[in-house]
């Protein structure tokens, strides 16, 4: 019987640790990461507009339901993983509502790295959470910029 507990114990220990000393890692790498990631090479203005023209055409189609146009916008990497613009709306939905339905947002850092661009949104979801997101783009053959990761994090606090 003790030793049940104590291989039980045991068990519980490693779970307590990758449950929460994980977690603890994980925000202290993106709380780390985010400020050096968009403190890298400027962005070129031309760079940026097109960007940010990607991005606001992209949050367009999703306010219109128009799920053709958003996924057009998502890189090879995204559609080798969301196949289909069906699959890609109904994740984007689940778990990037926020972005799917802003109330409001606005453009915040910007910066090119390992040519990539890392985009900062802040965003205003419909009960008045902040979110701060980084969307990560890639030029294409064609030169036009693609959607190819975003990464979401809540803001403590409300908007006004």
């Amino acid at each position: 019987m003790a030793g049940n507990r104590a291989k039980r114990g045991g068990l519980m220990s490693c779970e307590y640790f990758v449950r929460h000393v994980g977690q603890y890692l994980l925000v202290l790498f993106v709380a780390c990461l985010s400020p050096l990631a968009l403190a890298e090479e400027p962005l070129p203005d031309e760079d940026r507009q097109a960007v940010q023209w990607v991005i606001n055409s992209q949050i367009s189609a999703f306010r219109a339901d128009d799920s053709q146009s958003a996924y057009s916008f998502a890189a090879p990497n995204v559609r080798q993983v969301f196949p289909t613009e069906e699959i890609f709306i109904s994740m984007v939905q689940r778990d990037y509502m926020p972005l799917y339905r802003p109330v409001s947002y606005k453009f915040g850092r910007s910066s090119l790295e390992a040519g990539e661009v890392l985009q900062e949104l802040l965003v205003t979801d419909g009960e008045r959470q902040l979110w701060q997101i980084i969307y990560t783009l890639e030029q294409q053959d064609d030169l036009s910029w693609k959607v190819s990761n975003v990464l979401m994090l809540p803001y403590k606090g409300v908007s006004a």
